[in-house]
């Protein structure tokens, strides 16, 4: 899976700064009322002028293709050839609203350089910008931010799968339903390349297990031609040292390997086949020999607990980066809810995970105070847990600092205003999942039915279905997240002043309310009184 890699440090606090527990609280309600705030006002007087501004460059000239990104490229110092008319709106619109928005946003303009221009991943990044630019066109300003097509696509590749997990959202196995075609499959790229008139940045194939259909990698280098940034996430058996070289030459950019325990015993269990620990790990190694960016991803529950430190210490003795996944009650891990951790558990498993990326913040920030520059990789502990900005945000606070981790979203210096629009939990927002056969979903997290599949890739307009789709415009709306009163205690996403930052995991919220996508995510600490009333009433 993509991690597109933003953290948001917002200010320096002073070495004596402190703040008294009832006036943080009074802080973040007053924060919550500014984002709401900031919504209406937004919709009313700001978006309606940004809109038409956007208009008079968002076009696609017959000659120079689209001033949206050329004018962009122009901003940047990049070499553009343009037409006389589009030379004109370019200077006297495009340029100066680039350097009014860098302004005000304080990007660094340098960075934007590097990130969009010389960057290996800057395709990802410029196209992504260009569906930021488009939103805004669309739907306007709003917290959190909507572009104007996903930054991202999760593509469940195939049913098909050699082990047998727990906790799998697609129940994969041998593999008897309907996929796409290999040529299928092609049309479905060619689509998604084209997405919002900018193209997707990232698409990241999973499953079941991607490398059991033997047209992975033909269709991995047509992807790469297509959209520049391409990862798989793999149970890592099958990524032999072969197969390792295939994925390098295929131009994929990053792998993602579930590792769900410190020993075989723990991580074989969970994945229901005896010797998958060996052959993942070894996965593993033959990717990082490869040199393609990998990542080990461990699903944290009940009965591996007790190992997180003991994986934390593996990715690092590996040197790869370390993705925490939620357990997240759907498809076969509906059967074994019993494995999801409590509140108090997971906020542990949280504390955990951000110490270790905040520790190589204040390392590389210190080295390059000293030197003026850091050779120190920080983007290396992530969660797709949203709870994970709230947490990081306060550890940093508690070590005098103020930034915050967006979920699986990490930190480069130079976009931290704009990283305040990521907004936590991005299902139908930031991204979405495609299913083996087309069909398209929030999240692969939600499960598949009439009520989740939203339309099929190759048979609906996808553009229409981003743009309309009720189910979406209810995933992105933070205003309408709900409450309950427990207690005589209010809790909930609704009333939580980091539901801006956060949200909650809406696929927790349909699993746990039985299809309640604005109901609370009771994984939550803020949430812990509804999750000992809901898990009570299950015993």
């Amino acid at each position: 899976m993509y991690h597109g890699l933003i953290y948001t440090q917002k200010c320096v606090l002073g070495k004596n700064y402190k703040r008294h527990k009832l006036g943080y609280i009074a802080y973040k309600w007053e924060t919550m009322q500014i984002d709401a705030v900031e919504n209406a006002l937004f919709s009313v007087t700001v978006n309606p002028m940004l809109k038409e501004l956007i208009s008079r460059f968002d076009i696609e000239c017959p000659v120079d293709g689209s001033l949206l990104l050329n004018s962009l490229k122009d901003f940047l110092g990049e070499p553009v050839s343009l037409c006389p008319t589009c030379q004109h709106v370019n200077r006297h619109i495009a340029k100066p609203f680039y350097e009014i928005g860098s302004r005000l946003l304080k990007a660094d303009k340098d960075f934007m350089r590097k990130q969009f221009v010389k960057d290996k991943y800057g395709g990802a990044w410029f196209k992504g910008f260009g569906l930021m630019m488009r939103g805004v066109r669309k739907y306007g300003i709003r917290i959190p931010f909507v572009p104007a097509g996903p930054f991202e696509i999760v593509w469940n590749f195939t049913y098909k799968c050699n082990l047998r997990c727990k906790h799998c959202y697609e129940d994969a196995g041998v593999g008897k339903l309907p996929e796409l075609s290999t040529d299928e499959a092609k049309q479905a790229i060619d689509i998604l390349s084209k997405i919002a008139g900018i193209g997707l940045p990232a698409l990241s194939f999973s499953g079941g297990e991607p490398l059991t259909r033997k047209d992975f990698f033909e269709l991995a280098a047509y992807a790469k031609k297509r959209i520049p940034y391409i990862s798989i996430a793999s149970n890592g058996t099958l990524l032999t040292k072969d197969n390792a070289k295939k994925i390098k030459d295929a131009g994929v950019d990053y792998v993602e390997i579930s590792i769900d325990g410190a020993s075989s015993a723990v991580h074989d269990e969970f994945r229901g086949i005896p010797g998958a620990f060996e052959r993942a790990i070894q996965g593993v190694k033959n990717c990082v020999e490869e040199g393609i960016d990998t990542c080990i991803a461990t699903v944290l529950h009940r009965d591996n607990l007790a190992e997180t430190e003991k994986i934390l210490q593996l990715a690092k003795e590996l040197g790869v980066r370390f993705m925490h996944f939620n357990y997240i009650p759907t498809g076969r891990a509906k059967e074994h809810v019993e494995l999801d951790l409590t509140p108090d558990q997971r906020l542990h498993v949280l504390h955990a995970i951000g110490k270790e990326i905040i520790t190589l913040y204040l390392q590389a920030k210190e080295e390059e105070m000293k030197t003026g520059k850091s050779n120190i990789k920080v983007d290396r502990f992530f969660s797709t847990c949203p709870q994970y900005a709230s947490v990081t945000k306060e550890l940093s606070q508690q070590m005098g600092h103020k930034f915050i981790v967006e979920a699986h979203y990490a930190a480069k210096k130079g976009v931290e205003n704009v990283a305040n629009f990521l907004g936590g939990c991005g299902a139908g927002r930031l991204y979405c999942a495609i299913e083996p056969n087309g069909d398209i979903k929030p999240c692969v997290f939600f499960p598949t039915n009439k009520n989740t599949v939203l339309g099929n890739i190759l048979r609906d307009n996808f553009e229409e279905i981003w743009d309309n789709d009720p189910l979406l415009w209810q995933l992105r709306v933070r205003e309408n997240l709900e409450t309950y009163l427990v207690d005589g205690k209010e809790v909930g996403c609704g009333v939580c002043p980091d539901k801006y930052i956060c949200g909650g995991c809406r696929a927790r919220a349909y699993s746990y309310f039985n299809g309640n996508v604005k109901a609370p995510d009771i994984g939550c600490i803020h949430n812990k009184v509804l999750w000992e009333k809901i898990t009570g009433l299950r015993r």
